[in-house]
């Protein structure tokens, strides 16, 4: 038997403070917001859980996609980058929510470039931007070099970020629109493990204790099903040991 929980995760308020330096380069930070000013995203747990993830024993892994498990009485299929989502998109959100952010300086500065509307609008796509964790200065032109980036990030999924993030500025998106900002967030989950990435025993049992700490493990946060559970008697059913 297969089950599927889809979730319903709220909008995002980006509304935010920031300062951009005239005629020098100059650091902009955040400015935390009064809780008055946010509207927090809601990740909601389900109504039913089927089983608890801490319960599970992970054997192996198949076609190293599908890590297998089981306990006293069932077989369970969990999809690597499914569950690598779940657990990154509410690690994401939770330090967006955070009123203190944790930056990590990276050694080598992540350059972006905008046009010259995003160069007179900054404030529009940078605010946003500061308020998730990312540290912004100026860098000559229409240039702007990001020196931290939030703590939850690799600095290849803060890169894809930025770029899809600006894509939807240039677009017309409307960046503080709090639906565009929620889809921006499951984009940067595409860079969560993917199938066919080989995962050690020890890490395939560390997937599945954040997946069990999650709010909603049970789907990704795209809506697909993170494991499929089989009983025992599924497992008779098909070998026809019973009816």
């Amino acid at each position: 038997s297969e089950f599927e929980f889809k979730f319903d995760e709220s909008k995002l308020n980006l509304d935010t403070a920031s300062k951009v330096s005239e005629g020098r380069k100059e650091p902009i930070f955040p400015v935390r917001q009064t809780q008055e000013q946010r509207t927090p995203i809601e990740i909601y747990a389900p109504l039913l859980k089927p089983f608890d993830f801490n319960d599970l024993w992970v054997t192996g892994c198949i076609f190293d996609t599908y890590i297998t498990a089981t306990d006293d009485n069932n077989f369970y299929l969990i999809d690597q980058h499914a569950a690598q989502e779940r657990v990154f998109y509410e690690k994401l959100v939770n330090e967006y929510e955070a009123s203190e952010k944790v930056r990590q300086t990276i050694l080598v500065p992540l350059i972006i470039n905008v046009d010259y509307s995003q160069l007179e609008n900054a404030e529009e796509w940078m605010d946003p931007l500061i308020e998730m964790g990312f540290s912004i200065e100026e860098f000559g032109g229409t240039s702007f070099r990001i020196t931290e980036i939030p703590m939850f990030m690799e600095i290849g999924e803060a890169d894809v970020f930025l770029k899809e993030y600006l894509t939807n500025f240039r677009t017309g998106n409307n960046i503080r629109n709090t639906v565009v900002i929620n889809k921006l967030i499951m984009m940067s989950c595409k860079a969560a493990v993917k199938a066919h990435d080989k995962l050690s025993m020890n890490e395939m049992k560390a997937l599945l204790r954040d997946l069990a700490n999650c709010r909603n493990p049970f789907s990704c946060p795209h809506g697909r099903p993170t494991a499929i559970k089989l009983t025992q008697y599924d497992l008779e059913k098909m070998f026809k040991r019973v009816q």
